[in-house]
């Protein structure tokens, strides 16, 4: 395995738990590159000199909210009449758009916290809505308002969120504008307000507390005993003397300077935190050129283990077992893992191994156009995600055979996710499970995040749908399409229902060699629109057709009988271990692990009955997670 830096979600779990901080550094790094479907394959996670000035500057900013004892609240006001936005202009003693428009506002929190956002606005108003504002703060979540204050009045829009230390930008933006019987709706903005931290107004010491264990001005033998303690966590293993030495010459460097000793901890943290043997998960060879293989060190399958289950570091009852080599055996391996996965950090799985491998963690990129697409805003998009995230958890927590994850009768919606799949209410925002017996839908082939996913922002797809099956389900992606091929266009000269112009698409025989293999596929998820609400007429008056025939010469209709079809097939389970096999270890298999590890990890998972939790448990006890070999 190629030396492992932390990806940016290892890296702020990792300081989350050593720290015990709120702050999300990596947000702001650079994005991770992926490789073979996921984000923490080493051979894909490079590192540049941006990268590296980012870890410095974040160490610095970490150990000081660890230090941190005062926290003021503050108050910003920004008027927008001064500030402006798009499309519109200055009115009274604020901002009218007239059209739909933004204004950005930027401003520094110097404390991480809690802040509240206020927003004083009206409208002027026109047909049976209210004027639509939405707050994003630096590229975070959303949140929608609905001004029903009118502009004679206007009255104030709050939203209260976490944010980390560093410039932020707050964007309201105008979104529905509409001119209805001659009468145009309109949003005026006053001001934004930002206030906080709320409610830190008693200094916190939790967090200095869990690293200086002592005294540091008692003298060198308590500096010793916190930079001991401190890298043996941060570096996921005991630090040799000479380690420990250069750190505390750091200090030395501070309080010659003129510094007092706590300047020169500071100092020594940083150079811990921006170590390699922090930021890389380094393992070693006794002979690096050496092809046999060898367990790996207790640390550093102890790190290889809670980098699987938590994306982030040992705690310390995983780091005591690696000292006291209580890893060594196949028994005491298993009895770590149970406990790591019922431990909250086990979402991880969901969040990160899930989330990729299904893409729901790329749902937030993708943005249906609102014409086409009006019910979808931020509540379904979340609904929709944690929709997909509560379904796996169910196979992974509750041991249900993953051969019923492709047509389980089943799901986990609230009212909103079920008004749009058009079902009965449960009664509320919470997530809670019903049966989809007698409905279209049933297993993850139907989720709307799914669905939402792999279409067009304005017209399904079922190219990208037939290649999410192929890729994520059966590890069979077609190939790269040949030099000069379009892709299917809206205009041009074909006409019909989306299936009747890739037919026409198809009549390419270049295309064809790849879409005669990816199209019949997406056919079968057609009764479902770009965000994945049910329907038999597509856009344009077309009644749907889902109907496929698979190279193999199976014929379906729908996506209930395509999923019954795919739960039959072998090729599925074997993906499905391939894909584990690949987020665990970091890297892509060889063909040598195809023929040997993942076959046999496959024979195990049909045999045990296809448990999501015993596929785990077999993988880290599998010669390929216990051991590891030098290169040529």
């Amino acid at each position: 395995m190629t030396l492992h830096r932390l990806n940016n979600t290892e890296y702020n779990n990792t300081v989350r738990d050593l720290l015990g901080t709120t702050l999300r550094p990596a947000d702001d790094f650079p994005s991770d590159d992926r490789g073979f479907g996921f984000d923490n394959v080493a051979d894909s996670l490079g590192l540049s000199p941006l990268q590296v000035e980012l870890y410095e500057r974040a160490a610095e900013v970490l150990i000081e909210d660890v230090f941190a004892t005062a926290i003021p609240s503050e108050r910003t006001r920004t008027e927008i009449e001064t500030t402006g936005g798009s499309n519109g202009g200055a009115n009274g003693e604020g901002w009218m758009f007239y059209t739909n428009g933004t204004t950005t506002v930027p401003f520094v929190v110097k404390t991480a916290g809690t802040y509240r956002i206020a927003i004083r606005a009206g409208e002027t108003h026109a047909g049976t809505e209210f004027a639509r504002m939405t707050l994003r703060v630096s590229g975070g979540q959303v949140y929608p308002f609905d001004v029903s204050a009118p502009r004679a009045t206007p009255a104030v829009y709050e939203a209260t969120l976490q944010l980390a230390v560093g410039n932020q930008t707050a964007v309201v933006a105008f979104t529905n504008d509409a001119v209805i019987d001659t009468v145009d709706r309109n949003l005026w903005v006053d001001y934004v307000e930002v206030v906080g931290p709320i409610g830190a107004t008693v200094p916190d010491t939790s967090k200095r507390d869990r690293i200086v264990i002592c005294d540091p001005a008692s003298g060198a033998g308590c500096i010793d005993q916190i930079l001991r303690a401190f890298t043996r966590r941060a570096w996921r293993r005991k630090p040799t003397d000479a380690e420990i030495e250069r750190l505390t010459a750091l200090v030395g460097v501070a309080t010659d300077a003129g510094d007092d000793v706590t300047a020169g901890l500071k100092l020594a943290l940083r150079g811990a935190l921006v170590s390699p043997n922090f930021l890389f998960r380094i393992e070693l060879d006794p002979d690096p050129q050496s092809l046999d293989p060898h367990p790996v060190a207790p640390y550093e399958l102890a790190s290889r283990l809670s980098y699987f289950v938590w994306s982030s570091m040992p705690d310390d009852d995983l780091l005591d077992a690696a000292e006291g080599k209580q890893l060594a055996t196949r028994a005491q391996i298993l009895a770590q893992v149970d406990r790591m996965l019922a431990d909250p950090r086990a979402g991880a799985l969901t969040d990160n191994f899930a989330g990729q491998w299904l893409f729901t963690r790329a749902l937030g990129d993708h943005v249906p156009d609102y014409a086409t697409y009006p019910a979808y805003d931020a509540q379904l998009e979340a609904s929709m995600r944690a929709e997909t995230q509560r379904y796996f958890r169910a196979f992974l927590e509750d041991d249900l055979p993953m051969e019923q994850f492709l047509v389980g009768d089943f799901t986990f919606i609230n009212d909103r996710l079920a008004t749009h799949y058009g079902l009965p209410l449960p009664g509320g925002s919470e997530l809670v499970r019903v049966s989809l017996a007698g409905t279209e839908r049933r297993g993850i082939l139907t989720h709307g995040s799914i669905l939402t996913v792999t279409s067009h922002p304005r017209r399904t797809s079922p190219v990208k749908r037939g290649k999410w099956l192929l890729d994520q389900l059966l590890c069979e992606p077609p190939r790269l399409p040949p030099p000069g091929v379009e892709g299917l266009i809206d205009t041009g000269g074909l006409v019909g229902s989306v299936r009747e112009r890739l037919e026409q698409h198809r009549e390419n025989e270049y295309c064809a060699s790849c879409h005669d293999q990816i199209d019949p596929l997406g056919f079968g998820l057609e009764h479902f629109d770009g965000i994945g609400a049910h329907r038999t007429i597509e856009d344009g008056g077309f009644a749907v057709d889902a109907s496929g025939v698979l190279p193999d010469g199976k014929t379906f209709y729908g996506a209930g009988e395509l999923a019954e079809i795919l739960a039959q097939d072998p090729r599925v389970y074997r993906c499905m271990v391939e894909k584990l096999y690949t987020y665990a270890l970091g890297r892509p298999p060889t063909s040598f692990d195809a023929r040997t590890h993942i076959d046999d990890l496959t024979e195990e998972f049909a045999t045990g009955g296809y448990v999501l939790r015993d596929l785990v448990k077999a993988m880290v006890t599998s010669v390929a997670f216990r051991e590891r070999r030098g290169e040529p």
